[in-house]
């Protein structure tokens, strides 16, 4: 009985985390209290608090349980990099740009955490924590560039900092943006985000 008691808190814990990240996207942290995450997911504000102190500790959970899993989509493209960079490197942004568009959930975690609002105070607690994994990201994106350079493909970089990085996860920020403007049911997801990157790949083909 412990047990299945155990179980059934981590339910609770995960539905109250879930209902969070919809009416976080939906509103923005700073206008959604825990009082309305607790009515949204049927339970009393006391059953909210049995499992976070706060908002600042529930916001803390949540993006625990929301980093993107880009780590196996990047393995696979950088294996494929070995071949042809800017390929593999175009399919990576465009899976990486389907993979938060193509998904409410993800399109969420992005509003909430990657997206505009950044002077949050809930946020900028975790802000460290979110600057290691945008870090990250630029890692992955500079490792196709490099091959690309070896493969010469796109040109060397004009100075010690290579601006290139930034360059492709703003524009993988611009896409998603743009599409959360536009309205996935207004626009060809697909056609709008691959005339964008091609676009973006043309422009660093050193070949062209």
């Amino acid at each position: 009985m412990p047990r299945r008691t155990k179980e059934e808190a981590e339910k609770t814990r995960l539905h109250l985390l879930e209902t969070a990240l919809g009416l976080f996207a939906e509103r923005g942290i700073s206008r959604t209290s825990l009082k309305d995450i607790a009515a949204e997911a049927g339970l009393t504000h006391g059953a909210l608090y049995w499992h976070f102190k706060n908002r600042t500790d529930l916001v803390a959970a949540l993006y625990s349980e929301c980093r993107f899993p880009l780590d196996d989509l990047y393995l696979d493209h950088l294996q494929s990099a070995r071949q042809d960079a800017l390929d593999a490197f175009e399919d990576f942004l465009n899976q990486w740009c389907l993979l938060i568009c193509g998904d409410e959930r993800a399109m969420s975690i992005w509003k909430v955490f990657h997206q505009g609002h950044g002077s949050e105070p809930e946020l900028l607690a975790l802000s460290e924590l979110i600057h290691d994994e945008h870090q990250e990201w630029l890692e992955y994106l500079a490792r196709f560039i490099k091959q690309g350079r070896k493969q010469g493909v796109i040109a060397d970089k004009a100075s010690k900092k290579d601006p290139l990085p930034a360059a492709a996860l703003a524009v993988v920020v611009g896409i998603v943006g743009s599409i959360d403007l536009l309205g996935r049911d207004n626009i060809k997801l697909k056609a709008h985000i691959k005339q964008t990157l091609n676009a973006f790949i043309f422009g660093l083909n050193d070949k062209r």
